[in-house]
């Protein structure tokens, strides 16, 4: 039981009474039955304020990082004395809408706040204050509530989808086509008229011959391919890019680039990794898997340990058999890591199509065009581009395809590489 300012403010004048009977002794008579009775109707009144409160939390379960949804709370309490509430909830995010006061009846009450988390993974609720007034309103009483509750909060991937990453998809898809190797498709898909500059080896002379004119096969795409995400969780990838972290940024890339990959009929799958394998999720067609992708490393986040990458390799080679697609997403500033890269992807390359995607930092790259900047900080700057540079062009000359590019341009640069491995029949 809390006192309120209505009893701090009773007790005033006994305490300037109090202060009179240093000069008056015949106050003290009246100021002791003041207090007694001040006593008795405070005792009175926390004893009727016994009430009993239920609280229950509502919400979807599922939730994107940085959109606010909605909570709702309802009190109930078995007491027909209308109560005077104040209600907190302790909330894993940015709130609006609390605390909340209102009145409390048999009928119960219903409250709707605005909460908003900013980081994804699975976010536990507190506990829910609730204070009420006293009948005469001497007291709160105070009440934690424990309502377990926990949001799944996943990256924003609809935010991601829609931010003009369709349109790149769709401009890029059309010249990628056009380079496709004569008599490289193998994927049946129909018979059509033939048009000048048709590939004569494609023409089928039966349909011809039935329907009286040149008629020849289209090839699309090959798809059932294997397509293997795998993701560096180590120390480098927990660096702040922006509002995100490298892995927040490699992470969403790879999401992207798998629903992608899963709406071309490919098979797609993930290893999340650092000194030991943090999540793994075989490789699986359908449309429907994209949620799977989304649910098995929602909640993975980057630790402080270095990359295990000769471990990464075993792992995939020990459930991966075909010839597959592996995507490397990692980033490395220094020559060891660098170097167990290297043998990552000359090992990938004996079996597999490796694609190294290097999540640059645009504040090194701010540091070489800003000429605010101080010589010496520049030339480390610029020491440490060269080097990634170096890096990079080491990795192609293994065997791997190199995408690089700052967080903005990683998944778009990604996503085209994808397509031209696919157009021009790599795997």
């Amino acid at each position: 039981m809390i006192p309120t300012r209505r009893l701090v403010l009773l007790t005033l004048p006994l305490l300037a009474l109090s202060a009179v009977v240093f000069f008056v002794k015949s106050a003290l008579a009246p100021l002791l039955a003041l207090n007694a009775v001040l006593l008795l109707v405070c005792l009175l009144d926390w004893l009727a304020n016994r009430g009993r409160v239920s609280v229950e939390r509502s919400f979807k379960p599922v939730q994107a990082v940085g959109r606010p949804f909605s909570v709702l709370l309802r009190l109930s309490t078995p007491g027909r004395r209308r109560l005077s509430v104040r209600v907190v909830d302790e909330a894993p995010g940015n709130t609006r809408g609390l605390p909340y006061v209102g009145r409390l009846d048999a009928v119960g009450l219903e409250h709707t706040y605005e909460l908003m988390v900013t980081e994804r993974g699975a976010h536990a609720f507190g506990v829910v204050t609730v204070r009420f007034g006293s009948p005469l309103g001497l007291f709160e009483g105070q009440r934690r509530i424990v309502v377990d509750d926990i949001v799944r909060v996943y990256p924003n991937f609809a935010q991601l989808r829609f931010n003009n990453i369709h349109n790149r998809e769709d401009e890029r898809r059309a010249p990628v086509r056009a380079r496709r190797k004569p008599g490289g498709e193998n994927e049946f898909e129909r018979l059509r008229p033939y048009v000048r500059g048709d590939v004569y080896r494609h023409i089928d002379w039966r349909a011809t011959a039935r329907r009286q004119e040149l008629v020849t096969r289209e090839f699309g795409q090959e798809s059932n391919q294997n397509v293997l995400l795998l993701l560096d969780c180590g120390r480098m990838m927990s660096a702040k890019m922006g509002d995100l972290s490298a892995f927040d940024h490699a992470l969403n890339a790879a999401l992207l680039v798998g629903q992608t990959a899963l709406r071309h009929g490919d098979r797609v799958g993930m290893l999340a990794f650092d000194d030991k394998v943090r999540a793994w999720l075989p490789p699986k067609a359908g449309a429907r898997n994209g949620a799977r992708l989304i649910r098995g490393l929602y909640d993975v986040f980057p630790s402080a340990g270095e990359p295990d990458y000769a471990m990464a390799f075993r792992y995939l080679a020990s459930r991966v058999k075909r010839r597959s697609l592996v995507v490397l997403f990692t980033s490395i500033v220094d020559e060891a890591s660098a170097e167990l890269a290297h043998q990552l992807v000359s090992a990938l390359a004996r079996r597999h199509v490796p694609v190294c995607v290097w999540v640059r930092d645009p504040d090194i790259e701010a540091l070489l065009h800003n000429p605010g900047v101080d010589p010496y900080t520049r030339g480390a700057a610029a020491e440490i581009a060269g080097w990634r540079e170096k890096a990079l062009a080491d990795l192609q000359r293994r065997g791997a395809l190199v995408v690089g590019g700052d967080p903005e341009a990683l998944t778009p640069n990604l996503l085209a590489s994808y397509l031209e491995v696919k157009a021009r029949r790599i795997l």
